[in-house]
């Protein structure tokens, strides 16, 4: 008997944003932020993860912003950049995560993104999720995916690992017992001895 559902997330639950990275920057500049040039444009989307992934929230995310721009943005101007940042850089969760919310299993979140730009969605406000910072363990790792079963007191042959990754999501669930379906929305050839959907509409068959 399945009690458990792990979800990976960017690919799995939600996409990423993928803003129109010239108008974004053409926006920066209203608020003093000036990036400006190809390599000055890399070198800041080389470090927007870093930023992400060290912020707690979307106002921390803001202020380490500006200060890694090296720019002088003033209070009520901070606020309508944070929120221009949150409307552009936030993930959009896929239309078939409905499919899922009634399941009666257990739902949890395994992901490497920062905990605030998923709990940030209101859709997935019953899913336990776990990241890197909290736990100080990440995918692949075998000790990420058993933080998960002991926090939950799950068994590895009562839980469901769906994801989109190969290498991060199905081998090491299968490692520890756990059943894994690959989530393959787009058809792809990858081949992975385990289940396979390309939709949440599909996942019912296997729990």
């Amino acid at each position: 008997m399945i009690r458990l559902i792990i979800f990976d997330f960017s690919g799995t639950l939600a996409r990423a944003a993928n803003p129109n990275w010239e108008e974004f920057f053409a926006k920066l500049r209203d608020f003093s932020i000036r990036i400006e040039g190809l390599e000055q444009e890399q070198r800041f989307l080389g470090m927007l993860p870093e930023i992400i992934d060290s912020a707690s929230g979307w106002e921390d995310f803001t202020n380490r912003l500006v200060v890694k721009a090296g720019a002088t943005v003033e209070r009520e101007e901070r606020e309508r950049l944070q929120d221009y940042l949150e409307r552009k850089l936030s993930f959009k969760l896929y239309d078939d995560v409905v499919d899922v919310l009634n399941l009666p299993q257990k739902k949890a979140i395994l992901t490497t993104s920062s905990k605030f730009m998923v709990s940030g969605l209101s859709g997935l406000r019953d899913f336990e999720i776990f990241t890197p910072k909290e736990r100080d363990v990440a995918k692949p790792e075998l000790k990420a995916f058993l933080a998960v079963l002991e926090k939950l007191q799950v068994d590895p042959e009562e839980t469901v690992m769906v994801g989109d990754s190969i290498d991060n999501d199905i081998l090491p669930a299968k490692a520890i017992g756990i059943k894994a379906v690959l989530m393959d929305r787009l058809g792809n050839e990858q081949k992975a001895d385990c289940d396979r959907i390309s939709s949440f509409k599909e996942l019912k068959k296997f729990l």
